[in-house]
Formats: C-alpha cells, structure tokens, sequence
C-alpha cells in the first residue's frame, strides 16, 4: 500500500474523560496538552489533580457527578481543544437526561406564602395607638416656616 491509500491518523485528543473504578469521573491528557494548560483547564471545570497519578477527578462527584461530567466534556469542547469521553458522557453521542422534578407540593409551597403574605408581620404586633377616623391619624401636623408666622417680617 502506497501512503495515499492509508487513511490518515485523526488528531489524537487533548483529553480524555471517563469513569474510574476508584477515583470515579476522570480525565486524563494526551500528548499534545501541556501540563500548565491541562491543570488550567481542568481546575475550570472542576476537575482536580489525583496525587501520585497524572490523572485528575471530578470534584464531588456525588453531586449530580454524571451531569457535571457531561458540562466539562461540552466547555471544553467550546475551547477549541478535543475531549474523547466515554460514551454516556459525551453530549455529541448522547442526548441530555430528562431533568428530574421537584417532588415537592407546589400547591403547599403557595399556600404558604400566601399565608405568610395575607397574615400581620411580627414587627407590627402592636396594634396603633390613634383610631383611624381621629384627625391625627388622617392629617399629620405640619410645622410652618418661622418667617410665615412671625408678624414683624418686612414687606415691600
């Protein structure tokens, strides 16, 4: 076979993402990444370094780990650099898992607040002093300028 009729090597990747038996969701670079940019990069998706490894683990990974994993894999992408992962973990081969809703009782939720809302504040557990028809309570005293209410002021 001649040079021409072999297919040409695709560009290694910069990363690879995928999961561990003991470290859980890792990623690891390639041969073209160097160290300061894979550190970089890695810390900005919250992956950290596993001492004594070359390999760094996804912070947490309790914490929706698989959906984080998937969000690093796609802004990483968005950085121009290439990210072999795992097939569950990529975005381009995978669709997204279906977002899981809140179990709580949302009709309990608002009902709440509207109690909370329809219901006399704290701070104003004490009722007002004035009655509500007495002028005080309608027509707040205004203090008038001293010149209005002199009579030795000058005219003109």
């Amino acid at each position: 076979m001649h040079g021409k009729d072999r297919p040409l090597p695709a560009d290694p990747p910069h990363l690879y993402i995928g999961w561990h038996e003991e470290h859980g969701f890792v990623a690891a670079s390639g041969r073209p990444l160097t160290d300061h940019l894979k550190n970089w990069v890695l810390d900005r998706v919250q992956f950290e370094p596993i001492p004594g490894t070359t390999l760094h683990r996804l912070t947490e990974p309790g914490q929706d780990g698989p959906r984080r994993a998937r969000q690093a894999v796609a802004a990483i992408r968005t950085l121009g650099l290439r990210v072999q992962a795992d097939f569950t973990l990529d975005p381009e081969l995978t669709p997204d898992a279906p977002h899981q809703q809140r179990t709580t009782n949302l009709q309990e939720h608002r009902s709440r607040i509207a109690q909370a809302a329809n219901s006399r504040s704290p701070q104003r557990a004490t009722p007002h002093t004035t009655l509500p028809h007495s002028p005080a309570a309608t027509t707040p005293a205004v203090p008038r300028p001293a010149a209005a209410t002199s009579a030795t002021g000058r005219g003109r």
